[in-house]
């Protein structure tokens, strides 16, 4: 009888644990994906007015990134407002588990290879 109970109870124990993983899992694809979108987002339209002005090495702050994350993020909202096919299939990647949407991510924009690089192109304030 003891080993039954104590056997049950590290089932129980497993199964929380693999409730707690799949929790974190698809938290973490989340957040993941929406970097990914923003990220690509980025790269899709070149605006010069949205573009910041390269700031000098000492000027290299968290006052600075703020603007630029501003700027690239308002650069995003633009592209996919002006795209909403786009947005529309990379919203619609976000949802399959991530295994799955990895592979779409690179079949889309593959496919697509000038949103990527509009993509790339507004992302790249963020990298320098």
């Amino acid at each position: 009888m003891t080993r039954v109970t104590g056997a049950s109870t590290l089932i129980r124990k497993r199964e929380g644990a693999l409730v707690i993983r799949t929790t974190v899992r698809r938290s973490l694809f989340g957040a993941f994906a929406t970097i990914g979108i923003a990220s690509f987002a980025a790269l899709m339209i070149p605006l010069a007015s949205a573009d910041p002005e390269p700031a000098p090495a000492d000027e290299c702050n968290a006052s600075t990134l703020a603007t630029t994350a501003r700027s690239v993020n308002a650069a995003l909202s633009d592209y996919f407002a002006a795209h909403p096919d786009a947005s529309q299939a990379l919203i619609e990647i976000t949802r399959q588990p991530a295994f799955v949407a990895v592979g779409h991510f690179d079949g889309y924009f593959g496919e697509h290879p000038q949103e990527a690089d509009e993509l790339r192109a507004i992302q790249q304030p963020l990298v320098d």
